[in-house]
């Protein structure tokens, strides 16, 4: 957050305060190899006998920016605000995560699970998301310009008014998407590859996506 001060906190220490039982780290500054730490997999092992969704991990506005973490399993984070810009998260567990407002540019959450996540006006510019499972998560207003959600599982995702520009779908699947007021669709790469089941759009968005399938009616909409 601007005009706070950021706590520098090394990953070894990280990983100890956790398993210490500390839970929030809010406005910390936490960058490097932590799944290189030689405590990383009994981090993963104790996070996942804990209560995280009573005793949330709480990091709101921190600067974790190009961490590399890797499977990480943290689930019912407070995490609004954060800056994740550049950071490796392939294959993490973020799911029911509060995302609002965060930075993830250039970010990497390659078959990361964030389902129900919030990720409402969040920055996914450049991210990769490949294969990410969205379930039941919101997009709203989000800036995703060029990221790559090739394979993505979008089912039951609040996509409205979220910046697609340039963004490439190729392959995702989409399930009662709500696309209504989508910036950039017509400039998606390989929207005619997307899987449409029950996705809600406007006129505007079904237009769009008819030119992209070719006319063919290939997906169930419906308007709202």
């Amino acid at each position: 957050m601007a005009g706070t001060t950021q706590t520098q906190i090394a990953p070894k220490d990280f990983v100890k305060r956790i398993m210490d039982g500390e839970r929030d780290f809010s406005s910390t500054r936490l960058t490097g190899a932590l799944d290189a730490e030689a405590g990383y997999a009994g981090l993963d092992a104790y996070l996942r006998e804990q209560d995280l969704r009573a005793e949330n991990l709480i990091a709101a506005g921190s600067d974790w920016s190009g961490l590399k973490a890797r499977g990480l399993f943290l689930p019912f984070s407070k995490l609004a605000g954060i800056n994740l810009k550049g950071a490796d998260l392939r294959g993490a567990d973020f799911r029911r995560t509060d995302f609002t407002g965060a930075s993830f540019e250039g970010a990497d959450l390659s078959g990361a699970t964030v389902i129900g996540c919030r990720f409402q006006e969040a920055n996914l510019a450049g991210a990769t998301l490949r294969a990410t499972d969205f379930y039941e998560a919101s997009l709203a207003g989000a800036k995703l310009p060029g990221a790559d959600l090739t394979g993505a599982f979008l089912l039951r995702l609040a996509l409205k008014e979220a910046d697609l520009t340039g963004a490439v779908l190729t392959g995702a699947i989409m399930y009662r998407a709500d696309l209504r007021g989508v910036i950039g669709l017509d400039r998606v790469v390989d929207l005619g590859t997307v899987t449409f089941h029950q996705t809600i759009v406007t006129a505007a968005e079904q237009a769009i996506i008819d030119k992209a399938l070719g006319g063919m009616p290939f997906f169930d909409v419906r308007s709202e």
